[in-house]
């Protein structure tokens, strides 16, 4: 399997607080299946200011402690980024580290707020798909505005976003609510990618083989294949960290 989304990068986030946790969380991922890992750092200006000069240092800092360690892992980098007018800059700037490329375009993980979707945000995303980048939207099964108004997610579903939802989310991890909208969007083939969005040993621990085995048991496994890997696989293909020494 391929997990698009994971906060396992140490000390950058509210994700792995060490080497020691991230290399723990990588061996867990290992022996869900999990054959490349991405890590996807959050950035998020005036929470987690990272950079994308200061994420590929420290991914390639981390890639090398990896292979020391002889982790039979594919380490990739990119980021989860909040929606908001900042995302501007970034992209004139060239400071995202892109997940790789969809139908063509540049690819990279959106946030909405837990609760919330900002105004404007259907025109941002506008703008980015004219620049020919394609926002993928993570975990909006967990979003209280969408769940209460799915027509605000639909308007994104329309403009062609891809949905990741959170595996976490189909076991039941984050309620009722959030399952019975995963399982919703799945159903009505709405969901482009499964990722773990990992943060930690515990209660957000690498959990990517359970949606694995949920999306099997009520749909088969060549969705559950579909969703978990060949998807990853073809929007990861063109990571601009493809080319490593990690196997």
């Amino acid at each position: 399997m391929i997990d698009i989304h994971s906060h396992i990068l140490p000390g950058v986030d509210d994700g792995a607080r060490n080497e020691a946790e991230a290399l723990d969380m990588l061996k867990m991922a290992v022996d869900q299946g999990v054959t490349t890992q991405v890590l996807t750092p959050h950035i998020h200006l005036g929470r987690f200011n990272n950079t994308k000069a200061e994420l590929t240092a420290s991914f390639v800092k981390f890639r090398d402690l990896v292979d020391s360690q002889n982790i039979s892992i594919r380490l990739l980098l990119g980021a989860e980024l909040r929606i908001g007018p900042e995302l501007m800059t970034l992209v004139q700037q060239d400071q995202i580290p892109w997940l790789g490329e969809y139908q063509g375009k540049k690819a990279f993980l959106l946030e909405f707020p837990r609760i919330d979707v900002p105004h404007g945000s259907d025109n941002l995303v506008r703008w980015l798909l004219q620049k020919n980048i394609q926002p993928i939207i993570v975990h909006p099964e967990r979003n209280k505005s969408f769940m209460k108004n799915r027509s605000k997610l639909q308007t994104f579903i329309n403009l062609g976003c891809p949905l990741q939802v959170t595996g976490s989310s189909l076991t039941g991890k984050f309620g009722v609510e959030a399952q019975n909208m995963a399982v919703e969007l799945i159903a009505n083939e709405q969901v482009f990618a499964i990722a773990s969005d990992c943060h930690n040993l515990k209660g957000r621990s690498p959990d990517l083989l359970q949606a694995f085995d949920k999306i099997d048991d009520l749909h088969g496994q060549e969705l559950a294949m579909m969703l978990c890997k060949t998807q990853p696989e073809n929007v990861t293909q063109f990571n601009d960290y493809s080319v490593s020494n990690n196997s």
